[in-house]
């Protein structure tokens, strides 16, 4: 008897929920048929409905992209406004041993509370890295009263989500895109640089690809960056945080059956890393950028360059974009200086710029959707306000 596809896709379906006898019952536990649901992602559904209007601005920062969503932010409501402070505790080790991306992640949080602020009749005033005593003390935000100004980019932040998938490779991103982007970098100390014509793309991806491949094999980067891997339905509830399944752009037939499966090893997650950079991230990106700033261990400058991320990935969402960061080939630059040995990806990535009054410290790739990026998990209110 020949089968339709859709007789073959129905019994196909019965036998992977008859496997083992307790096929259901893993799905149910592994959140199969639960994406984007439960405490963990209410943050994205519910960051207008806080109390108060200082609540509704920190719920906006809690969306914001972040170094593999460990989230590195507490939040201090004060009668003048809001302190945003860095936890240390939640740097993810190696992979980010002077804490760039954290303060990157911080910025991000900041402009997404600048414009939630404007959306709520107040004009935010920044002071970034206020106490010199202070390190962890990232900004201080003032809030006076004004007329509501809701822009695009505030209502993007709950559409806003990083896309791993494939880019679209028939559909090149139009140079008014790119000017569009280049007007939003507004601050003097930071820079971007392009990366579009077919030798500066292979460029660049030739360095990122080498990065990740040097960044798995390096031990302990790969398991600092796998404690941040929450495949365990229950345990990403509580935590609400970390790198998902759903959030890898595997697509809707793949991501259901990978979480159907036992959870994979750190060895496999590091070669599923390595093969989705080399024939997914540089093979079908439109184009590569990089943002640098002009001292790149200054802390105030990686908030402005945050800052300037998250204008950004806003932006292109309302244009219909997919922006990824890329963030290996600084991660293994700022390796090499921990560890003080020869500066390969130090050197590739100066090279990449070729301006040495300035220092890249936010790679990222951009192009048009193959498939809609899902949500990861935000820790609420609850949990970010100290």
């Amino acid at each position: 008897m020949k089968l339709s596809r859709r007789d073959f896709l129905r019994l196909g379906g019965v036998t992977l929920i008859a496997v083992a006898g307790g096929g259901v019952i893993h799905s149910v536990d592994q959140g199969v048929f639960s994406v984007g649901q439960g405490v963990a992602y209410e943050p994205w559904t519910n960051w207008r409905d806080a109390d108060s209007p200082t609540e509704r601005v920190v719920a906006a920062g809690i969306l914001a992209s972040n170094p593999h969503n460990s989230q590195p932010w507490v939040f201090r409501i004060i009668d003048s406004g809001i302190d945003l402070f860095a936890v240390p505790e939640r740097q993810i080790g190696t992979i980010d041993p002077f804490r760039r991306e954290m303060y990157i992640g911080l910025g991000c949080a900041l402009e997404n509370m600048r414009l939630a602020a404007e959306a709520e009749g107040f004009i935010a005033t920044i002071r970034l890295m206020p106490d010199p005593r202070t390190e962890s003390h990232a900004a201080s935000i003032s809030l006076t009263s004004a007329s509501p100004a809701i822009s695009p980019l505030c209502e993007a932040i709950p559409n806003r989500h990083t896309n791993r998938a494939a880019y679209d490779t028939s559909r090149s991103v139009e140079k008014e895109i790119f000017n569009g982007i280049e007007s939003l970098v507004t601050e003097n100390d930071v820079r971007l640089f392009w990366f579009k014509d077919e030798s500066a793309h292979a460029k660049f991806g030739d360095v990122a690809i080498s990065a990740a491949e040097a960044l798995i094999a390096d031990e302990q980067q790969s398991m600092d960056s796998h404690l941040w891997w929450r495949q365990d339905w229950d345990k990403l509830q509580e935590s609400a945080d970390g790198i998902t399944l759903d959030a890898q752009g595997l697509g809707s037939v793949i991501t259901p059956l990978a979480k159907f499966m036992p959870d994979l090893s750190r060895q496999s997650n590091d070669e599923a890393f390595v093969k989705n950079v080399r024939e997914i991230m540089v093979s079908t990106a439109s184009a590569f950028g990089i943002l640098a700033v002009r001292d790149g261990m200054d802390n105030a400058q990686r908030l402005q360059c945050g800052q300037v991320w998250q204008r950004i990935h806003l932006w292109g969402t309302t244009q219909g974009l997919a922006m990824q960061p890329l963030n290996q080939i600084c991660e293994r630059a700022d390796r090499e200086r921990q560890l003080g040995i020869e500066p390969a990806f130090g050197k590739a990535v100066a090279d990449l710029i070729g301006d040495e009054q300035w220092n890249a410290i936010m790679p990222f790739r951009l192009g048009y959707p193959t498939v809609d990026a899902l949500l990861s998990p935000r820790r609420g209110l609850d949990k970010v306000i100290g």
